[in-house]
């Protein structure tokens, strides 16, 4: 687009308007040429008219026009419920209707008598968590999980101390751990931009990249933690009005406990006299 510009910049302009002058002139004759000698009309018989092209057919405007055939309109039979006619001719299936139309009304109303109904949950073989066959529990009674360590990165301290950053599945934390503290009970031997050097249980040595994970003993899961405590919640913020009043209150209160005072304090000097 920049060279077409830059030809264009370049252009002689007094040239360019000559030709595109030239141009629509050429182009007004053509036009008046074809006006002047307009194509012969086909005559009545002299020739066979052009065939036109067949438009293929489009299904889906039989299958519309088919649903309003006789045999489209009739109602389905569902062969495992009683029809409309058996309910009103036969005694025991209009019977059978009545009782579970009065049964539908009162559930749907609340008037069931099954009382704890409505405290059943019907999800509640969904929510359950079941425990999955063959895994190993620990003393707790808990399942066991693999533990994986992530290194993430690595920051030198403006102390000179070097620190890595490794992320733990179990707790879900990151920590920075400084060089020759241990992370899981694992030594961390060296670290650097690249590399982290771990001494694994057995005594050897493993490096890992940044984003790489390592691989743990299997331990037993953490309880889980204790329900929180209902924090209350802070009141409602008080009007201009409220904030006014409750400080006249509070000036009020305080100009009476000095009077109380003030007369103590006279009544203990009459005394003294």
């Amino acid at each position: 687009m920049t060279s077409l510009w830059k030809i264009i910049m370049h252009l002689n302009a007094k040239a360019f308007c000559f030709i595109m002058l030239l141009t629509c002139a050429a182009v007004g004759l053509y036009c008046g040429y074809l006006i002047s000698k307009p194509l012969e009309p086909i005559k009545d018989g002299s020739g066979k008219a052009p065939e036109l092209i067949q438009p293929p057919e489009i299904t889906l405007l039989d299958f519309v026009s088919n649903q309003l055939a006789s045999s489209s309109l009739v109602i389905p039979v569902d062969p495992f419920r009683p029809t409309i006619e058996a309910i009103f001719t036969n005694a025991a299936e209009r019977a059978a209707f009545i009782a579970a139309l009065k049964k539908a009304k009162e559930d749907a109303a609340g008037l069931t008598k099954d009382k704890d109904a409505k405290k059943k949950d019907p999800f509640a073989h969904l929510r359950k968590k079941e425990k999955v066959p063959g895994q190993k529990t620990g003393p707790g009674g808990r399942p066991m999980i693999t533990p994986n360590l992530t290194y993430q990165g690595f920051i030198k301290r403006p102390d000179g101390t070097e620190a890595a950053m490794f992320y733990d599945s179990v707790n879900k934390t990151t920590h920075f751990y400084d060089e020759g503290n241990k992370v899981r009970e694992l030594d961390i031997v060296s670290a650097d931009l690249k590399n982290a050097a771990l001494r694994m249980e057995d005594g050897s040595t493993r490096s890992l990249k940044i984003g790489e994970t390592v691989q743990l003993t299997p331990i037993e899961a953490p309880p889980e933690p204790p329900p929180a405590e209902n924090v209350k919640k802070p009141g409602k913020k008080m009007t201009a009005e409220q904030r006014a009043a409750w400080i006249a209150k509070r000036k009020a209160e305080a100009a009476k406990a000095a009077r109380k005072k003030d007369a103590a304090a006279k009544a203990g000097k009459i005394k003294k006299r």
